[in-house]
């Protein structure tokens, strides 16, 4: 291809009607139609892919990696010929990138279409080696028109199909340069609704402590969210759920995800092993995958700690199938956390599939569906993610995140959850149980050891109190007036229930420390009703 810097133009089509009504807008977030740019790079065996968005103004954005560019004749196709939703990663049966082997996560080809979701107009430059083996480069301009879209139904019934017109393009080729080599797409036509809801609750105390390290990130804001992540507003979830659907390693910390320490030695059986091991050889395996996501300057790690909460019990478990259903492959491994207190934040409850590595739709809080615990607080102790390394793609809706819940290798999915979540939610149900026994009895013992303190602090030592087991037939307090000594009688419960049992007791044995301690009623009364006043703090 020779150099020709003379401009050429044409329409932006689409290859199918329904993908014309979705390049109005096709994502549910701006972290998924960033992470489509990502996928794109990822399929392309660049090594890394920057995203800018020019913050704090958020008036320009960027996404350019250094993989091989894309090809002249391939955006023809792309933007023209066949049209955009005419993919091709796939042809030949092809399932992983040519240098890396990454899972190819692309299909349709709609990706680029991402970006259109944020801005009116966009600019692509691309600097490759061409099958001549020489460096070519060109740049386009993208204008992408409000205009009506044809009536599905009606398209579908039409013999003839015919492309759809969703914008226009303008191309001029420009002297290769070896230091731009991949592919770039930027804006400064960005929509104002984009860069309203960017700058929303960004103080400028924030602006002084964004942090351009992902760790820094979370000690200054991520951590302290108390609940959610939309608490931060809409640039750091943006952040976050970048972290959280790409296809990138954990954070380069022992204690990511796990924290081993928290685990008790006694429960690490097979399954916690299994997971353990399991989450070990993925993380190996992104970081073999050798890309990297950069956002506003800050490389994204999937940065979550589990347990979230100091002192919650956790449990660990392993989920792993193997086989065919409906006649084709399905594969699939992952762990279930589950923890004694609601895991933060709110965004992390609920299981998270991975498709070739991306996360689809975020965490799922109902779990694919599950009924029968979800309406209860103990949904929002458990968290975990899936892998699908084969099958379950016919699945996947063309927004890339949701599935079709009809589809057979779903519901194999689904129900095999479900099923491990019956006992999940059974084990997190009990740990909770057992931890709430041992704080109710720590507490008792501690406001036990506190009333006696009081009782005896109050008897200025002129009468002794002992408690003691006497016999059911005796009466709750025996005064032994010989030794000057109350002895409370615990082989009595006057009511069955211990709480009440307990202040029965006490509010007896004030009774006869007044009794016996004073002479005057005047005395016993204001004695018993201090000593009272002073023991219902400590129970109560």
């Amino acid at each position: 291809m020779t150099e020709d810097k003379k401009p050429m133009n044409g329409d932006v089509r689409v290859a199918d009607v329904s993908i014309a009504h979705l390049s109005r807008g096709l994502y549910r977030s701006t972290a998924a139609a960033f992470k489509e740019l990502v996928n794109n790079a990822w399929d392309a065996d660049a090594k890394e892919v920057h995203i800018y968005t020019n913050f704090p103004e958020f008036d320009y954005i960027s996404c350019s990696d250094n993989g091989p560019g894309m090809p002249e004749e391939k955006f023809r196709d792309y933007f023209a010929e066949k049209g955009i939703g005419f993919g091709d990663k796939r042809i030949g049966h092809r399932n992983v990138t040519d240098e890396f082997k990454r899972p190819i996560i692309g299909r349709l080809g709609i990706g680029m279409l991402a970006i259109g979701q944020l801005c009116y107009s966009f600019g692509i430059e691309s600097h490759y080696i061409g099958k001549d083996r020489k460096g070519h480069a060109y740049k386009a301009d993208i204008d992408l028109i409000d205009m009506d879209v044809p009536d599905i139904d009606e398209s579908i019934s039409k013999e003839k199909k015919e492309q759809i017109k969703v914008g226009n393009w303008r191309i001029v080729r420009v002297p290769y340069d070896d230091k731009k080599q991949g592919f770039q797409i930027y804006t400064s036509d960005v929509r104002e609704t984009f860069r309203r809801e960017m700058k929303e609750k960004i103080t400028e105390e924030d602006k002084t402590l964004m942090s351009f390290n992902i760790t820094k990130l979370h000690e200054d804001f991520y951590s302290n969210i108390t609940r959610s992540i939309r608490e931060m507003g809409a640039y750091l979830e943006t952040i976050w759920e970048l972290c959280i659907l790409c296809p990138i390693p954990y954070a380069d910390d022992e204690k990511i995800p796990f924290n081993n320490k928290a685990f008790s030695s006694t429960y690490k059986d097979q399954e916690y092993k299994q997971a353990k091991r399991f989450v070990n050889k993925k993380q190996e395996q992104l970081k073999n995958y050798n890309f990297k996501v950069f956002f506003d300057g800050i490389e994204l790690k999937r940065y979550f700690q589990l347990p979230t909460i100091k002192g919650t019990v956790p449990r660990l478990f392993f989920v792993n199938y193997n086989g065919k259903v409906a006649n084709k492959n399905l594969s699939y491994s992952g762990y279930i956390y589950g923890q004694s207190e609601a895991i933060r934040p709110f965004e992390l409850g609920g299981i998270q599939i991975r498709l070739r590595n991306v996360g689809i739709g975020g965490y799922d809080h109902t779990f694919l569906k599950y009924d029968k615990k979800i309406e209860t607080i103990r949904n929002r102790w458990v968290s975990g993610e899936i892998f699908v390394e084969d099958g379950l793609e016919v699945a996947l809706n063309i927004d890339r995140d949701s599935f079709n819940e009809h589809d057979e290798h779903y519901k194999k999915v689904q129900d095999d959850l479900h099923s491990k979540l019956d006992i999940v939610f059974r084990e997190v149900e009990n740990s909770a149980a057992e931890v709430r026994k041992e704080k109710r009895e720590e507490r008792e013992i501690e406001a036990k050891k506190e009333t006696w303190e009081v009782l005896n602090k109050n008897t200025y030592g002129k009468i002794k109190i002992y408690e003691k087991e006497l016999g059911e037939n005796r009466q709750i307090i025996v005064y032994d007036k010989i030794n000057k000594r109350l002895v409370l009688n615990t082989s009595i419960r006057p009511i069955k229930r211990k709480k009440a049992d307990n202040l029965i007791k006490y509010i007896t044995l004030v009774y006869y420390i007044s009794k016996y301690l004073y002479s005057t009623q005047k005395e016993r009364d204001e004695n018993f009703y201090h000593l009272i006043k002073e023991i219902m703090r400590k129970l109560i």
